[in-house]
């Protein structure tokens, strides 16, 4: 066809992405509607492609947001998109994908119809309308921005132009905002059960079959070619009316040869070896493990260096280099001369007293660590307490029972040691506060809705920061660099969508992390205190977070969600007011 487009060529490597930032999916799919017709393959459809995209192309997991059935409610959409806007960097790449209902009406135009709405006459303020959608695109200020739309009537989206417009030489390193949908302002078909829609069937198929990096105006072209000549619907194609679109397009790169490359690195077994793979592959599934090895590596460097005879340089050691595998034979050695030296009696000072810690918290002792994933700044904190186990229904059960309030809901999956769902963040708050008046401590909150103030200096119960939930989750200064919490095998250590059965389970049975925490990653999300943004650049001592925002942090997976959202570094949030069936929350206390 005339318009098929041209990949760059002037390029040292034939798959080397430019520009070089990272690339996010926001990922949309509802078969489960409450008032409309249920839809039999959008989830499938999008679990597919996002399948394809981390396996084939330049996508890593931890960088997919992946909403489905009763979770896609139009705040909850709208809340991911906004997020977005402040984690999207000027060089970063954006796929936005949406399989679901679509509506239109002559004068108010075209609509994606979320999990809770229904279809009457009445209906059209709770849809996410095209204008809507674009104007958050507008915002998110990516380098490529493409939105992919498998829904009835998503060819409201453009406006009908010819597509000879659109033909001639694309490069990848002019920015771009290009918009795919499955049909014109039509019905769509949704495919048979159990099979693909006969849009995502075409997308899949090229993407799976492609043997060159892949424009975004060729996969386009081809989808178009095959479903108009086999179903009964025109998918159309264009720039999308969205600031920033400059004659560019999104490039479908590869994924490098990572695996071979990591076996050879491993055998390797050296300092610059694993550097080197490091650098030239930062989100890659080996990159923590390949962190971690050089870790070892220098701090063997720095342990050879040390004198084993001299004392003073051994208690030198152990103080600078807290979270060294060696300080254990460190303190052997220092423990060896001391017993070599027997002091007068009158010098025996009588040892401290021990710090009661109560059994179901653990002392997180402080440090440095670096928070964040791909854009870490150093975080400085002071001792804490948190809690080995998120709150159990046991636990939360009480309290609603001492204060006259309504149980939360536990879906019929069993109450007692499995982790409260269905509270909200002001919910966590209100036990905390419950919780440090039961115990004779001194209250951290002072609560008038929506205002919540709290005394960081008071002894009582409440939520871990960010920092300290990432930090304790870590491992706090025994961490091994795992990328879930206590392990690179996210099946030792966390509850998550294939191996949960669908339901929360109870807490402690998975394998704990470093500071024997349980199900930090895994079973449910977990609510912190701070108010969601961008990670500063800066270092920073105990942050709090900021002192206003829209949505409060979550972290750690959950029992309905994929392995790859379990990662110690992934962030998530909510609206504080939400409760879901995927949401709990863990104890913290100042020490």
């Amino acid at each position: 066809m005339a318009y098929r487009d041209l990949v760059r060529k002037d390029r040292q490597s034939s798959n080397a992405a430019s520009p070089l930032g990272t690339n996010y999916l926001l990922a949309i799919a509802i078969n489960e509607y409450q008032h409309c017709s249920k839809l039999s393959n959008a989830v499938k459809d999008v679990e597919a492609f996002i399948e394809v995209m981390t396996t084939r192309y330049q996508l890593e997991p931890q960088h997919v947001t992946f909403i489905k059935d009763t979770e896609a409610t139009k705040k909850r959409i709208e809340s991911a998109l906004d997020d977005l806007i402040d984690l999207i960097e000027p060089q970063d790449n954006l796929i936005v994908y949406f399989s679901g209902h679509g509506r239109h009406h002559e004068r108010r135009g075209g609509f994606w119809v979320p999990v809770e709405a229904g279809q009457g006459d009445k209906d059209w303020p709770d849809y996410l309308s095209n204008v809507l959608i674009k104007d958050y695109l507008s915002k998110i200020k990516s380098f490529h921005t493409f939105l992919i739309a498998d829904s009835c009537f998503s060819g409201s989206l453009f406006i009908d132009r010819s597509m000879e417009k659109f033909s001639g030489e694309r490069r990848d390193n002019d920015p771009s905002r290009w918009g795919l949908t499955s049909g014109k302002k039509e019905i769509v078909s949704d495919g048979r059960p159990g099979h693909h829609s006969p849009f995502a069937a075409a997308l899949l198929g090229i993407l799976k079959k492609a043997d060159k990096p892949l424009g975004v105006v060729s996969l386009c072209d081809q989808v178009m070619e095959i479903v108009t000549a086999n179903e009964h619907q025109t998918p159309m194609f264009s720039p999308l009316k969205v600031e920033g679109h400059q004659y560019g397009q999104y490039v479908f790169y590869f994924r490098e040869d990572e695996a071979a490359d990591w076996q050879t690195t491993l055998q390797a077994d050296t300092r610059q070896a694993y550097s080197n793979f490091y650098r030239k592959y930062p989100h890659s599934n080996y990159a923590d493990e390949a962190l971690a090895k050089l870790e070892l590596i220098e701090e063997k460097q720095i342990w050879d260096q040390v004198p084993k005879n001299r004392e003073a340089a051994l208690l030198r050691f152990t103080r600078e280099n807290s979270a060294s595998p060696y300080v254990a034979e460190a303190q052997r050695l220092i423990d060896q001369l001391q017993s070599n030296i027997k002091p007068p009696a009158e010098s025996l000072v009588p040892p401290k007293p021990s710090i009661i810690v109560p059994d179901h918290l653990v002392l997180v002792k402080g440090g440095t660590f670096q928070l964040g994933e791909d854009k870490t700044h150093p975080v400085t904190l002071s001792d804490f307490l948190i809690a080995k186990n998120q709150l159990t229904f046991d636990e939360y059960d009480a309290f609603c029972k001492a204060t006259d309030r309504k149980l939360p809901d536990d879906r019929k999956w069993g109450r007692g040691k499995r982790p409260v769902i269905y509270v909200n963040w002001f919910d966590a708050i209100d036990y905390c506060n419950w919780r440090s008046q039961q115990e004779g401590l001194s209250q951290v909150y002072q609560v008038n809705k929506p205002q919540v103030n709290p005394n960081w200096q008071a002894n009582g119960y409440r939520l871990p920061t960010e920092a300290e939930w990432e930090y304790a989750a870590r491992g706090g200064v025994s961490s091994q660099g795992f990328t879930y919490a206590g392990s690179n095998n996210v099946g030792e250590v966390a509850w998550h969508d294939t191996n949960s059965g669908s339901k929360t389970q109870p807490v402690g049975q998975k394998k704990t992390n470093e500071l024997g925490l349980y199900d930090l990653s895994g079973n449910v999300w977990e609510w912190c205190w701070d108010w969601r943004v961008a990670y500063p650049s800066n270092a920073s001592n105990d942050p709090k977070g900021p002192d206003t925002g829209s949505y409060r942090v979550l972290r750690g997976g959950s029992w309905s969600y994929s392995a790859g959202y379990c990662r110690i570094a992934l962030r998530f949030s909510n609206d504080p007011y939400d409760a879901y069936n995927y949401c709990g929350f863990r104890l913290a206390r100042t020490f």
